[in-house]
């Protein structure tokens, strides 16, 4: 499962990871880490990125993301501590999950054919409010 210090990782101590964004963290990742749990429980294959020693995605920017970032605008779910790409180089997790299983646990993600080899989650409802959104 994913840990606090996974998903803020090197942005640790940096002063955009506020105690407010921590809590919004560890609030969504309580609820990824249910349906990660509940997705081994049925058989999903879960992986651990060796890039960050994490079920988080990519090499740097796949759970926190502070405003020096290049990548999001300054409220996305990555920046405020309500988003996390979870490594799924199989597409194994995004082939599993319905909406009704997002529903389930109180999460949203962006389509899979816009997150190839990982799977965004967010608790932060999208304007469109459907579980499963096109960013």
């Amino acid at each position: 499962m994913i840990t606090l210090m996974q998903y803020f990782g090197r942005w640790m101590s940096c002063p955009d990871a506020t105690d407010e964004r921590k809590l919004a963290a560890t609030n969504m990742l309580l609820k990824v880490n249910n349906l990660l749990s509940y997705a081994m429980s049925q058989g999903v294959a879960l992986h651990e990125n060796p890039m960050t020693e994490s079920e988080v995605s990519g090499e740097t920017y796949g759970g926190f993301r502070p405003q020096s970032c290049p990548q999001g605008a300054p409220e996305s779910s990555h920046k405020v501590g309500r988003g996390v790409d979870v490594f799924d180089p199989h597409n194994d997790l995004d082939n599993w999950l319905t909406d009704e299983i997002l529903e389930r646990f109180g999460l949203y993600r962006e389509a899979p054919e816009s997150t190839t080899h990982w799977c965004h989650l967010t608790d932060r409802a999208p304007h469109s409010g459907h579980r499963t959104f096109l960013p």
